[in-house]
């Protein structure tokens, strides 16, 4: 670590000693010890905390909270410019460990996600790692609390966990007694699952103040997506839905079309009728949370309520 803002204190003291004589005798000289002119300058000692990030998601809360980065990792997404020509570590599941602990980081970060596959391999480096939650809304926003703790940067993350916290309760303004129904179909090619309330999108739903009709589902719905029927969905009869394609986006969002147009059981949902399916776009919505957040939560208020 090294040691950014540097306590600097001048104290400038001046002392006199005047001797003088009176008839030739010997006077005695008195040492005083005056007030001295004192000029202080104080800053706040903040330890520069040298980190290396394997995640797209933590980087860019990286680059918002001003941290000092030394590693980043290695992606077909924009980085934040400032961290654009760093050394890249690998990618997000499989980091290198070895080009990880060749940069002396300070904080290595982690998806938790990859936790469990490389917590034995770490140990091997005496890596001191901090795990990135993006799994929810709330532990996203957990988790930027806790990394502003770690890395001396408490203000600036609560700065942004303000501004999204704040996202939130204008999207709520026009909510009033509303609680609407949802579905949440996610789509990886052909294989549609419905987003539980445990996935980040299910999440959003929720802190919306939204009812995700797998919360009245039977079965165990405590996985971020599960398997449904189309007869399930016909009974929540849910009064918006969500298509949110991953993968191969253009492919999915074809397959979405061709499901809903064969289907004339499709065309029985409220939602359908009173045109409130939609199309969550990827560039904002992801499996996992990021800093898109904020725009994440202003669609859905506008969609859900006309904010």
């Amino acid at each position: 670590m090294k040691v950014k803002n540097l306590l600097s204190m001048i104290l400038v003291a001046g002392m006199m000693l005047v001797g003088c004589q009176n008839d030739g005798q010997d006077v005695d000289q008195s040492t005083e010890n005056p007030q001295p002119d004192q000029a202080v300058q104080e800053e706040t000692l903040v330890e520069e905390v040298k980190v290396v990030s394997a995640t797209v998601s933590a980087t860019n809360v990286l680059a918002e909270l001003d941290a000092e980065v030394v590693g980043v990792p290695t992606t077909t997404q924009t980085l934040p410019a400032q961290y654009a020509d760093l050394p890249e570590v690998g990618q997000a599941m499989s980091p290198d460990l070895e080009i990880v602990a060749s940069l002396e980081p300070d904080l290595f970060i982690m998806d938790s996600n990859f936790q469990a596959s490389v917590e034995e391999s770490l140990s091997q480096y005496g890596l001191n790692t901090f795990f990135f939650e993006t799994g929810s809304y709330s532990d996203f926003v957990n988790s930027i609390k806790q990394l502003g703790v770690e890395i001396n940067r408490e203000d600036e993350a609560k700065k942004l966990v303000n501004e999204i916290e704040a996202s939130v309760t204008k999207a709520l303004e026009k909510k009033g007694d509303q609680s609407p129904t949802v579905a949440v179909i996610f789509g990886a090619g052909e294989n549609f699952m419905l987003a539980t309330d445990t996935s980040y999108l299910g999440d959003l739903v929720k802190t919306l103040g939204a009812t995700n009709i797998t919360s009245k589902l039977d079965g165990d719905m405590s996985s971020g997506y599960v398997q449904f029927s189309l007869e399930q969905i016909l009974a929540q009869n849910p009064d918006y839905v969500l298509r949110f394609a991953h993968g191969n986006i253009e492919q999915t969002k074809k397959m979405f079309d061709e499901a809903f147009d064969a289907n004339d059981a499709y065309q029985e949902l409220d939602a359908v009728k009173s045109g409130k399916v939609y199309d969550l776009d990827p560039t904002i919505f992801n499996v996992s949370a990021n800093l898109e957040i904020t725009t994440a939560i202003e669609t859905l208020g506008e969609i859900f309520y006309g904010n």
